[in-house]
């Protein structure tokens, strides 16, 4: 705020008395409410400018939190990488009959088995199986399998089979625990970018058994 002086008191140098000292302060103050009062109204007050800078900035996390049509959250879809699993445990158990499944791995030509899954997984896809091996968990991946012939589909040096459930296995060794797994073959996607994705081929376990013994742990075929 600029300071105003009184120029008649200033070049006549002399005193003035009480009274017109408080008669020049009210006026000065006037002068500098009115000068306020026209910044105020030609570039917006102090208090209005912060009013709108946080109506801009709610309305700002209010747009980011609005939900997509297909659900998620704005920018949310954009979040690489990402897995995908579309199929719910839960939701599934009890649909379906486990006591005879479509596709029970043996002892006998494991390896062939799951790698024909790789290959050609469409042949397979939604059928029931039954699978017993090694219960392992390699870096959060949940998998189950036997030692045996290199496979150019499977993890760690193991014929294994990634599988999907929503039970508790904390009770299980990884590369210990031998397990029976049952569920159903399913497709989902792991995505890199928008424009790089690769399919996940795993089991949508809806039982996961601990078996009381090892089984055949090594396979030749």
């Amino acid at each position: 705020m600029r300071k105003l002086q009184d120029k008649s008191t200033e070049a006549s140098g002399s005193s003035v008395s009480e009274e017109e000292a408080l008669s020049m302060a009210k006026d000065l103050e006037s002068l500098e409410q009115k000068e306020q009062e026209s910044l105020d109204k030609e570039y917006g007050s102090k208090d209005d400018s912060s009013t709108e800078a946080e109506a801009n900035e709610n309305a700002s996390d209010a747009k980011s939190g609005e939900k997509s049509p297909d659900g998620k959250t704005e920018g949310e879809e954009e979040s690489y990488p990402y897995e995908d699993y579309p199929y719910d445990p839960k939701e599934d158990r009890g649909k379906v009959n486990l006591d005879k499944p479509d596709i029970v791995v043996g002892d006998k030509h494991y390896a062939t088995q799951i790698n024909d899954w790789y290959m050609n997984f469409q042949d397979y896809e939604g059928k029931t199986v039954s699978i017993d091996g090694y219960y392992m968990n390699f870096g959060g991946y949940t998998l189950v399998g036997r030692m045996g012939p290199s496979c150019p589909y499977c993890t760690g040096g193991y014929v294994n089979f990634e599988f999907k459930t929503d039970l508790d296995l904390s009770k299980l060794k990884s590369e210990e625990s031998w397990i029976r797994v049952k569920g159903i073959l399913r497709k989902g996607k792991y995505s890199i970018s928008n424009d790089l994705s690769q399919l996940i081929y795993y089991i949508e376990a809806l039982d996961v058994e601990e078996l009381p013994e090892v089984g055949v742990d090594t396979v030749t075929d």
